[in-house]
C-alpha cells in the first residue's frame, strides 16, 4: 500500500512548503499595505492587492490542511487492512497537524496585525 508513504511524503514537503508560502504571503501583506497607502493608486489596483494577499493566505492554509486529509484518510485505510504502514500514517498526520497549527497560528497573527494597523493607524 503506497497511500502512507504518498501521506508521508507531502506532509514533509509542506514542512518546507509551507514557511516559503508564509514568508511570500507576509512580503505580498507588505506590498499591498504600500499599494494601499498610495493615493495615486486606482481603487481596482488596491483591490487586487488586497485579494493577491487573501488568496496565498489561502494556499498557505489550504496545502497543510490538505495533506492533513490525506493522512487521516491514509491511515484509516491502514488501520482497515492487515499491511504495515499504520505507523508511517500516523507520523504523516502528526506532521501535517503541526504544520496546519503552525500557519493557523501565522494567519492570526497576520490578521491581527493587520485589524491593529487599521485601529491604531485607520484604514
Amino acid at each position: 500500500m503506497k497511500r502512507p508513504v504518498t501521506s508521508f511524503v507531502f506532509a514533509l514537503v509542506t514542512v518546507v512548503l509551507s514557511p516559503i508560502v508564509m514568508f511570500i504571503e507576509f512580503t505580498a501583506l507588505f506590498g499591498a499595505g504600500m499599494i494601499a497607502y498610495e493615493d495615486a493608486n486606482p481603487l481596482w489596483v488596491k483591490i487586487i492587492a488586497v485579494v493577491v494577499v487573501i488568496l496565498i493566505g489561502l494556499v498557505a492554509v489550504a496545502v497543510p490542511a490538505l495533506v492533513l486529509l490525506m493522512g487521516i484518510k491514509a491511515r484509516a485505510a491502514a488501520k482497515s487492512t492487515p499491511t504495515k504502514g499504520v505507523g508511517l500514517a500516523t507520523a504523516a498526520v502528526v506532521i501535517a497537524g503541526i504544520v496546519t497549527a503552525g500557519v493557523a497560528a501565522f494567519q492570526v497573527f497576520v490578521l491581527l496585525s493587520v485589524l491593529g494597523e487599521c485601529i491604531f493607524d485607520g484604514c
